[in-house]
Protein backbone atom coordinates (compact mmCIF):
# COMPACT_ATOMS: atom_id res chain seq x y z
CA UNK A 1 0.00 0.00 0.00
CA UNK A 2 3.11 2.15 0.86
CA UNK A 3 4.18 1.79 -2.04
CA UNK A 4 1.02 2.40 -4.77
CA UNK A 5 1.09 5.94 -2.86
CA UNK A 6 4.90 6.76 -3.51
CA UNK A 7 3.84 5.93 -6.93
CA UNK A 8 0.88 8.08 -7.17
CA UNK A 9 2.65 10.45 -5.27
CA UNK A 10 5.49 10.64 -7.98
CA UNK A 11 3.72 10.79 -11.07
CA UNK A 12 1.77 13.98 -9.34
CA UNK A 13 4.68 15.12 -8.96
CA UNK A 14 5.78 14.49 -12.49
CA UNK A 15 2.55 15.83 -14.09
CA UNK A 16 2.58 18.74 -12.25
CA UNK A 17 5.95 20.67 -13.87
CA UNK A 18 4.33 19.95 -16.80
CA UNK A 19 1.29 21.85 -16.56
CA UNK A 20 2.91 24.67 -15.33
CA UNK A 21 5.24 24.29 -17.93
CA UNK A 22 1.73 23.99 -20.41
CA UNK A 23 0.18 27.23 -18.91
CA UNK A 24 3.80 29.34 -18.59
CA UNK A 25 3.51 29.26 -22.86
CA UNK A 26 -0.20 31.24 -23.17
CA UNK A 27 -0.98 34.30 -22.66
CA UNK A 28 -3.03 35.14 -19.83
CA UNK A 29 -6.44 37.12 -20.49
CA UNK A 30 -7.54 37.51 -16.37
CA UNK A 31 -8.76 36.24 -13.54
CA UNK A 32 -11.83 34.92 -12.55
CA UNK A 33 -12.86 37.09 -9.43
CA UNK A 34 -16.46 36.31 -8.68
CA UNK A 35 -18.71 33.35 -9.64
CA UNK A 36 -21.80 31.84 -8.36
CA UNK A 37 -23.70 28.69 -9.31
CA UNK A 38 -22.55 26.85 -12.26
CA UNK A 39 -19.51 27.95 -14.09
CA UNK A 40 -17.60 26.05 -16.53
CA UNK A 41 -14.45 26.85 -18.38
CA UNK A 42 -12.81 24.94 -21.66
CA UNK A 43 -9.09 25.65 -22.53
CA UNK A 44 -9.56 22.96 -25.37
CA UNK A 45 -13.22 23.92 -27.07
CA UNK A 46 -13.36 20.13 -26.00
CA UNK A 47 -13.32 19.62 -22.51
CA UNK A 48 -14.95 21.55 -19.71
CA UNK A 49 -13.94 22.33 -16.14
CA UNK A 50 -15.27 24.05 -12.91
CA UNK A 51 -14.39 27.50 -12.63
CA UNK A 52 -12.88 29.04 -9.32
CA UNK A 53 -11.91 31.75 -7.53
CA UNK A 54 -8.72 33.53 -8.91
CA UNK A 55 -8.57 30.46 -11.86
CA UNK A 56 -6.34 31.82 -14.52
CA UNK A 57 -8.12 32.50 -18.39
CA UNK A 58 -5.92 31.95 -20.84
CA UNK A 59 -6.64 33.67 -24.29
CA UNK A 60 -8.33 31.26 -26.54
CA UNK A 61 -10.77 30.10 -23.14
CA UNK A 62 -14.26 29.46 -23.62
CA UNK A 63 -16.20 30.42 -20.60
CA UNK A 64 -19.79 29.21 -20.03
CA UNK A 65 -22.25 30.16 -17.43
CA UNK A 66 -25.79 27.98 -16.20
CA UNK A 67 -29.20 28.92 -15.44
CA UNK A 68 -28.81 31.49 -12.23
CA UNK A 69 -25.21 31.51 -12.62
CA UNK A 70 -23.09 34.37 -12.91
CA UNK A 71 -19.53 35.41 -13.34
CA UNK A 72 -16.87 38.43 -13.04
CA UNK A 73 -13.31 38.15 -14.47
CA UNK A 74 -10.61 40.89 -14.01
CA UNK A 75 -8.63 41.48 -17.36
CA UNK A 76 -5.27 41.73 -17.20
CA UNK A 77 -5.58 45.71 -18.39
CA UNK A 78 -8.26 46.02 -15.25
CA UNK A 79 -11.08 45.75 -17.69
CA UNK A 80 -14.21 44.36 -15.87
CA UNK A 81 -16.23 41.58 -17.12
CA UNK A 82 -19.05 40.25 -15.72
CA UNK A 83 -21.28 37.46 -17.51
CA UNK A 84 -25.03 36.66 -16.60
CA UNK A 85 -26.99 33.45 -16.63
CA UNK A 86 -27.05 31.10 -19.75
CA UNK A 87 -24.28 33.12 -21.46
CA UNK A 88 -21.17 31.87 -23.55
CA UNK A 89 -17.94 33.38 -24.82
CA UNK A 90 -14.37 33.40 -25.71
CA UNK A 91 -11.53 35.19 -24.76
CA UNK A 92 -10.71 35.54 -28.49
CA UNK A 93 -7.20 37.61 -28.55
CA UNK A 94 -5.96 39.06 -25.29
CA UNK A 95 -2.12 40.81 -26.08
CA UNK A 96 -1.95 43.15 -23.56
CA UNK A 97 1.97 44.87 -22.49
CA UNK A 98 2.78 48.46 -21.03
CA UNK A 99 3.47 49.65 -24.94
CA UNK A 100 0.57 47.74 -26.58
CA UNK A 101 -3.04 46.02 -26.40
CA UNK A 102 -5.34 44.08 -28.65
CA UNK A 103 -8.57 42.25 -26.79
CA UNK A 104 -11.50 40.65 -28.84
CA UNK A 105 -13.99 38.98 -26.94
CA UNK A 106 -16.92 37.08 -28.78
CA UNK A 107 -20.16 35.97 -27.50
CA UNK A 108 -22.53 34.11 -28.91
CA UNK A 109 -25.42 34.38 -26.80
CA UNK A 110 -26.45 35.73 -23.01
CA UNK A 111 -25.24 39.01 -21.43
CA UNK A 112 -22.42 40.48 -20.63
CA UNK A 113 -21.61 43.48 -18.55
CA UNK A 114 -18.15 45.48 -19.25
CA UNK A 115 -16.46 48.08 -17.16
CA UNK A 116 -13.61 48.57 -19.36
CA UNK A 117 -9.87 50.74 -18.87
CA UNK A 118 -9.27 53.92 -21.04
CA UNK A 119 -7.37 52.98 -24.27
CA UNK A 120 -4.41 55.81 -24.51
CA UNK A 121 -2.86 54.90 -27.74
CA UNK A 122 -4.45 55.44 -31.04
CA UNK A 123 -2.79 51.74 -32.06
CA UNK A 124 -4.62 49.79 -29.16
CA UNK A 125 -7.80 48.01 -30.17
CA UNK A 126 -10.24 46.64 -27.79
CA UNK A 127 -13.35 44.68 -29.48
CA UNK A 128 -16.65 43.08 -28.73
CA UNK A 129 -18.08 40.45 -30.76
CA UNK A 130 -21.40 38.85 -31.24
CA UNK A 131 -23.01 37.08 -34.51
CA UNK A 132 -24.58 40.06 -34.92
CA UNK A 133 -22.53 42.87 -34.41
CA UNK A 134 -19.23 44.62 -33.23
CA UNK A 135 -18.14 47.03 -31.09
CA UNK A 136 -15.25 49.32 -30.60
CA UNK A 137 -14.90 50.93 -27.19
CA UNK A 138 -11.71 53.80 -25.95
CA UNK A 139 -13.08 53.22 -22.60
CA UNK A 140 -16.64 52.69 -21.42
CA UNK A 141 -19.13 51.21 -19.21
CA UNK A 142 -21.60 49.31 -21.31
CA UNK A 143 -23.63 46.23 -21.96
CA UNK A 144 -24.16 43.74 -24.47
CA UNK A 145 -27.49 41.27 -24.69
CA UNK A 146 -27.75 38.63 -27.60
CA UNK A 147 -29.83 35.74 -28.50
CA UNK A 148 -30.96 34.39 -32.21
CA UNK A 149 -32.77 37.41 -33.06
CA UNK A 150 -30.67 40.25 -32.49
CA UNK A 151 -27.86 42.07 -30.19
CA UNK A 152 -28.51 44.95 -28.36
CA UNK A 153 -25.57 47.53 -26.79
CA UNK A 154 -26.56 49.53 -23.77
CA UNK A 155 -23.94 52.01 -23.24
CA UNK A 156 -23.83 54.07 -19.64
CA UNK A 157 -20.65 55.46 -19.92
CA UNK A 158 -18.62 57.16 -22.65
CA UNK A 159 -19.09 56.03 -26.15
CA UNK A 160 -18.78 52.68 -28.48
CA UNK A 161 -18.56 52.54 -32.20
CA UNK A 162 -20.84 49.53 -33.86
CA UNK A 163 -21.22 47.95 -36.99
CA UNK A 164 -22.69 45.21 -38.59
CA UNK A 165 -20.76 41.94 -38.53
CA UNK A 166 -21.90 42.00 -42.55
CA UNK A 167 -19.90 44.97 -43.04
CA UNK A 168 -16.82 43.86 -40.59
CA UNK A 169 -13.95 45.75 -40.68
CA UNK A 170 -15.35 49.00 -41.91
CA UNK A 171 -12.84 51.77 -43.15
CA UNK A 172 -12.32 53.31 -39.56
CA UNK A 173 -13.48 52.33 -36.40
CA UNK A 174 -13.60 55.47 -34.95
CA UNK A 175 -15.27 57.34 -37.62
CA UNK A 176 -18.66 58.99 -36.30
CA UNK A 177 -20.06 59.18 -39.72
CA UNK A 178 -22.86 56.92 -40.50
CA UNK A 179 -24.16 55.76 -43.63
CA UNK A 180 -27.66 55.31 -43.41
CA UNK A 181 -29.51 52.80 -45.40
CA UNK A 182 -31.14 53.93 -48.21
CA UNK A 183 -34.68 52.77 -50.09
CA UNK A 184 -35.42 51.60 -53.93
CA UNK A 185 -37.04 52.54 -56.41
CA UNK A 186 -40.51 50.48 -56.45
CA UNK A 187 -41.61 47.74 -53.79
CA UNK A 188 -38.22 46.38 -53.04
CA UNK A 189 -36.04 45.96 -49.64
CA UNK A 190 -34.65 48.98 -47.77
CA UNK A 191 -30.58 48.16 -49.40
CA UNK A 192 -27.74 48.26 -46.66
CA UNK A 193 -24.89 50.14 -47.53
CA UNK A 194 -21.75 49.68 -44.72
CA UNK A 195 -21.91 52.17 -41.79
CA UNK A 196 -20.26 53.17 -38.27
CA UNK A 197 -22.60 54.61 -35.72
CA UNK A 198 -21.23 55.80 -32.09
CA UNK A 199 -23.57 55.24 -29.55
CA UNK A 200 -23.54 57.37 -26.56
CA UNK A 201 -23.85 57.46 -22.95
CA UNK A 202 -27.90 56.58 -22.13
CA UNK A 203 -28.60 55.05 -25.57
CA UNK A 204 -29.00 52.00 -26.75
CA UNK A 205 -28.30 50.34 -30.17
CA UNK A 206 -30.06 47.00 -31.63
CA UNK A 207 -28.63 45.02 -34.87
CA UNK A 208 -30.43 42.25 -36.26
CA UNK A 209 -29.11 39.91 -39.06
CA UNK A 210 -30.06 41.46 -41.55
CA UNK A 211 -27.64 44.69 -40.71
CA UNK A 212 -30.83 46.69 -39.62
CA UNK A 213 -30.66 48.88 -36.84
CA UNK A 214 -32.11 51.32 -34.53
CA UNK A 215 -30.58 53.31 -32.18
CA UNK A 216 -32.51 55.29 -29.05
CA UNK A 217 -32.12 56.67 -25.76
CA UNK A 218 -32.64 54.97 -22.41
CA UNK A 219 -34.21 55.98 -19.56
CA UNK A 220 -31.69 55.10 -16.38
CA UNK A 221 -34.02 55.26 -13.64
CA UNK A 222 -36.45 52.18 -15.85
CA UNK A 223 -33.36 50.82 -16.60
CA UNK A 224 -31.83 50.44 -12.73
CA UNK A 225 -35.63 48.46 -12.49
CA UNK A 226 -33.87 45.73 -14.48
CA UNK A 227 -31.74 43.36 -11.80
CA UNK A 228 -28.70 42.59 -13.95
CA UNK A 229 -28.40 46.44 -14.26
CA UNK A 230 -28.76 47.12 -10.91
CA UNK A 231 -26.29 44.46 -9.87
CA UNK A 232 -23.15 45.61 -11.77
CA UNK A 233 -23.90 49.17 -10.80
CA UNK A 234 -24.04 47.70 -7.21
CA UNK A 235 -20.29 45.98 -8.17
CA UNK A 236 -19.30 48.88 -9.84
CA UNK A 237 -19.78 51.21 -7.15
CA UNK A 238 -18.19 48.73 -4.45
CA UNK A 239 -15.43 48.57 -6.17
CA UNK A 240 -14.68 52.57 -6.90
Amino acid sequence: MKKLSKIILLVCLCLAPLSLFADAGRQVAGTVTFMMGDVFVSHDKTTWVNADFDMKIYQGDQIRTETESRCEIILEDGTMVRMDENTFQQFEKCMVSKTAKEVSLFMSSGKMWLNARKILAKSDSFKVRTNKAVCAIRGTKFRVDTDDEQTRISVHKGIVATWSTLFDKPKSETDTFTLKPKPIAGPHPVSMEKWVEIVKAFQQITIDSNGKYEKKDFNINIIMEDQWVKWNMTRDNDKD
